[in-house]
């Protein structure tokens, strides 16, 4: 019970004790065993709380970050190691220094764990990949890794994750050489220890995926290879990548489940938005599908996709497993460049075959007055039949003359105002009339009469 009221006032006693003149190279503090224990650098505080059986995932052993610092070498969180960082005194900031081909923070250890902030945290910590410094930074890697099987990072609201510009190695998209903010894979196939990123809180902003191969995904997060991906809260925004899921990308072998927070679109106000430059296939026949905000490769759909901002309270789920498939939540607007494809293909199709049949019904009416003026004309100059020695009633005789020409049936009707079946009834009765059997033998027998 004292250790844990301890740590809930460490703040407040690091503020104090530093007034009452610590050292100038004092970097971190942590609490042991109810003492306070100073470092002067990041790194050596991390190292002794690895030594502190007592952390947990649940329970891990505090360290308050009392200067900004710059990280020339990847700040590790090793095998069973349990860490939570905070900022003390006032807002904090760690820098990309000279570990460009490493993440600055890299939880790479067998069930371990790093949590960023606390729910009650005064001060805001910033981790900073150096893309706006003076000079900038170009690094070939991502600003944070998870990637130990059963380990986790854990984000609460005040932590940035901002400004890392992975320039990466165009031939490659290695273990750590790819995404730009967060990157998330357990190492090796470890389907049933995953690395677990959750996002509680916080903000992810202004990193760049600079990698430049189709295989290049993820410029605010990309979570792959048995990886989670859980955001409960917090803004994913004004990431920028060339390819697939500037804001948040996810592998066919990753899950991921949002609750809460919001990932940023091409729709959100500038600043905010998350950017991606070409688009998934530029330069191919399929339509150009980008995943703004996110997207979901290597599965079935081939591309899963949200150009427009995923919502505070948009629930999104994917579950994906070892072939490549995913299981989706009910309810959710997904798009995908199949589908997409598909339905530019029928709406081009339709619009073809609008066009074809109304070009087809001006011309057949075209045809059909025409057709009507010469059927009007021949029923009206066809020469007289002296019919006056059958007992032909007035419309047999107009059928009669009518059937002498090349008219159809259905013509002969039309110029007659009657029905097809009404011509076949009255040419029946003329045929038992003239005792023969059909119009051929009317045409031998009267003559054809144009």
């Amino acid at each position: 019970m004292f250790q844990k009221t301890w740590k809930l006032f460490l703040p407040f006693f690091l503020i104090a004790a530093g007034l009452w003149g610590q050292s100038a190279t004092t970097v971190a503090a942590r609490l042991d065993g109810g003492a306070v224990v100073y470092y002067d650098s990041l790194h050596e505080a991390v190292a002794a709380g690895s030594k502190d059986p007592k952390g947990s995932y649940d329970l891990p052993n505090e360290i308050t970050l009392l200067a900004d610092v710059v990280l020339d070498e990847p700040l590790i969180v090793a095998d069973g190691v349990h860490i939570r960082l905070v900022a003390g005194g006032a807002n904090r900031l760690i820098r990309r220094g000279g570990n460009i081909e490493f993440p600055v923070v890299w939880v790479k250890g067998d069930s371990s764990s790093l949590t960023l902030g606390k729910p009650d945290m005064v001060f805001e910590l910033v981790i900073d990949g150096g893309r706006f410094a003076e000079p900038p930074v170009e690094a070939h890697a991502p600003l944070v890794t998870v990637s130990g099987p059963d380990s986790k990072l854990i984000m609460y609201d005040g932590v940035t994750l901002q400004n890392n510009h992975n320039k990466g190695t165009p031939e490659s998209t290695s273990f750590y050489q790819n995404g730009a903010g967060v990157f998330v894979r357990t190492e090796g196939d470890v389907q049933e220890r995953q690395a677990e990123f959750i996002m509680k809180g916080g903000t992810i902003r202004g990193n760049f995926n600079d990698v430049t191969t189709y295989l290049a995904v993820g410029g605010g997060v990309l979570n792959m290879g048995f990886g989670i991906f859980t955001m409960e809260g917090g803004v994913i925004a004004g990431n920028t990548i060339h390819f697939q899921g500037a804001g948040f990308a996810i592998g066919s072998r990753s899950s991921f489940k949002k609750t809460g927070g919001i990932i940023y679109g091409k729709n959100a106000p500038a600043g905010l938005r998350n950017v991606s430059l070409k688009g998934n296939m530029a330069g191919a026949v399929w339509p150009k599908i980008h995943g703004h905000a996110l997207s979901v490769t290597n599965t079935k759909p081939v591309f899963i996709f949200r150009n427009d901002t995923v919502g505070e309270n948009d629930h999104l789920s994917y579950a994906g497993v070892p072939r490549g498939d995913g299981v989706f939540g009910e309810g959710e607007q997904w798009d995908n460049s199949d589908a997409a494809f598909r339905r530019w293909l029928l709406t081009v199709i339709l619009i073809i075959l609008a066009f074809g049949v109304a070009v087809f019904l001006i011309f057949t009416k075209l045809y059909l007055k025409k057709r009507l003026a010469k059927i009007m004309q021949i029923a009206d100059t066809a020469p007289a039949l002296d019919l006056s020695s059958l007992s032909l009633t007035d419309r047999e005789k107009e059928v009669c003359k009518l059937l002498l020409t090349d008219l159809t049936f259905r013509e002969i009707a039309a110029a007659l105002g009657i029905s097809n079946s009404g011509v076949s009834f009255h040419a029946q009765n003329l045929y038992r009339k003239f005792g023969i059997q059909s119009r051929t033998e009317l045409f031998v027998k009267l003559g054809m009469r144009i």
